[in-house]
C-alpha cells in the first residue's frame, strides 16, 4: 500500500471513529498555504482539529512527540484561519488533537496543545 493510499486508509477510519464516538465531520483536509489539517469535527460546543497517523510499529511515547514546535504554530494558524474563515471564532471551545492508529487500533488523544 503506498503511503497516500496508507494515510486516507488511516483517515477514512478515523473518520469512522469519531463519527462513531457523536461527531460531526466539518472538513477533511483542510488545505492552506500553510499546511493541511487531517480532519475537523464538532461535538457539541467543541471544535477537534485532528492530525491522523496510521503506524505498522508501535513507537509512540507520547503523543506530543508528534508535534515539534513549528507543527504547533502550523496548527494553531490553520484552525485560526478555519475559524475566521467560517465565522465561528468566538462560538466553540478548540481542542487540537492526533487520532492514533497503530495496528487497526485507534487512540483518540484531545485537548494536547
Amino acid at each position: 500500500m503506498s503511503t497516500s493510499s496508507k494515510g486516507k486508509h488511516g483517515e477514512d477510519e478515523a473518520e469512522k471513529y469519531l463519527l462513531k464516538e457523536g461527531h460531526t465531520i466539518l472538513v477533511r483536509n483542510f488545505r492552506k498555504h500553510l499546511g493541511e489539517i487531517d480532519i475537523i469535527s464538532q461535538k457539541g460546543e467543541t471544535l477537534y482539529f485532528s492530525e491522523v497517523k496510521n503506524w505498522e510499529i508501535d513507537f509512540l511515547d507520547t503523543p506530543l512527540q508528534i508535534f515539534n514546535k513549528k507543527k504547533i504554530s502550523k496548527m494553531r494558524k490553520l484552525a485560526e484561519l478555519f475559524l475566521v474563515e467560517k465565522g465561528f471564532l468566538s462560538k466553540y471551545y478548540v481542542s487540537f488533537c492526533l487520532l492514533y492508529i497503530q495496528k487497526g487500533e485507534i487512540i483518540f488523544y484531545k485537548d494536547l496543545f
